[in-house]
């Protein structure tokens, strides 16, 4: 099924160019000067969500009459000289920051001094015209928030899970199987790569706290399919860390194999690294179960928990250890527990998702 989306950027730039628009002619329509401010308060409250935008006005709103009120009685009473509306400002961010108002401080300051701006004759009237002009462009931004259509964050946002799950599950893949062929992937391929999914996780984190805002006004979803969702990117979050270990593990276990002259691989050992293939092959059937639940809305079935691969993989280590004793075997099981350890907690974690979730589908279809 395909969505059209709206897209995020060029959704807040129109927006914002109508609000000025708008701004500006109520100025002019009330003739109500100087028309400047309306615009930009208009630009400053131009939020991606309706719900931004009335909190962010909310908070502007107080901040301005904060603000301004400082400004008014100041500049009325000790003039408005260069060294008066330095100490008016230090005034005004005390009081916004101690009553915790820190996301309206720019626009409160700059209200301030466009108050303390005005022309000395009749400075009370042209302070509270310039007061006027500062609420038209916070009405503006709400309304044009207001009415103008809102991107559909619920779309974007499972596509970019599904893109998440796809770099960090195939970074993890590679980067054990690096381990067991003891071929990594390049430093510069790595931190290219987890430049990229770390982009991508930042983006769709912001996506699901904007798709939460929006359920608040329109059709809001079941809790347990946005719980499911947000424990999806939790998953890959730490899904993404723990692939950064393995690739630190990996070029640990070739320095410490080049202090001892690269020594051959025992015939032991390749029964231990055959179990961790075994186990990361595992993982990746189990992500792709778990991939079309999410994304496909295919049924998840639960999966049974038990320890007879671990057991299979200890009976291995255990050979293993007959062969090599003392701190070479100690520094190498080291190494092969990081990967083992994490391989264990991926598998596991599906597992338990498929458990917690009774296997319902999903009610995005792409």
């Amino acid at each position: 099924m395909t969505h059209k989306r709206f897209n995020l950027v060029g959704a807040r730039i129109i927006k914002t160019g109508i609000a000025v628009a708008l701004a500006l002619y109520i100025c002019s329509l009330l003739q109500i000067s100087p028309r400047v401010f309306a615009a930009v308060s208009a630009v400053m409250n131009i939020q991606p969500s309706i719900y931004r935008s009335f909190k962010n006005a909310i908070e502007q709103v107080l901040t301005h009459v904060i603000s301004v009120g400082i400004a008014v009685v100041g500049g009325y009473l000790f003039g408005t000289n260069p060294v008066t509306i330095g100490l008016i400002t230090i005034v005004i961010i005390t009081t916004i920051v101690r009553i915790k108002l820190l996301p309206g401080v720019a626009m409160g300051v700059v209200a301030a001094i466009f108050v303390l701006d005005a022309p000395h004759h009749d400075f009370l009237n042209h302070a509270l015209t310039r007061s006027y002009v500062v609420f038209i462009g916070l009405g503006t931004a709400l309304m044009v928030n207001s009415f103008l259509p809102q991107p559909r964050y619920k779309d974007a946002l499972l596509n970019n899970l599904a893109k998440l799950n796809k770099l960090t599950a195939n970074f993890f893949q590679d980067l054990v199987q690096g381990f067991i062929n003891l071929n990594p992937i390049s430093d510069a391929e790595f931190e290219s790569r987890k430049k990229e999914i770390k982009e991508l996780l930042r983006l769709t984190r912001t996506q699901f706290e904007l798709h939460k805002e929006q359920s608040k006004y329109q059709s809001r979803l079941p809790y347990d399919i946005q719980e499911k969702w947000e424990k999806y990117l939790d998953y890959n979050v730490k899904l993404y860390y723990k692939s950064q270990e393995l690739h630190d593990a990996t070029k640990q276990r070739i320095e410490w194999r080049k202090e001892r002259g690269d020594p051959p691989i025992s015939t032991e050992f390749k029964m231990v690294l055959g179990m961790l293939e075994r186990g990361i092959n595992s993982f990746i059937s189990l992500n792709d179960q778990l991939y079309d639940h999410i994304y496909y809305g295919k049924p998840l079935s639960r999966i049974p928990i038990n320890e007879q691969f671990w057991e299979e993989f200890s009976y291995f280590i255990d050979r293993w250890h007959v062969r090599m004793t003392g701190s070479s075997f100690l520094h190498a099981f080291m190494y092969v527990s990081v990967v083992a350890n994490h391989i264990k907690w991926a598998s596991r974690s599906i597992k338990e998702f498929s458990h917690n979730h009774k296997g319902e589908p999903s009610p995005f279809v792409a």
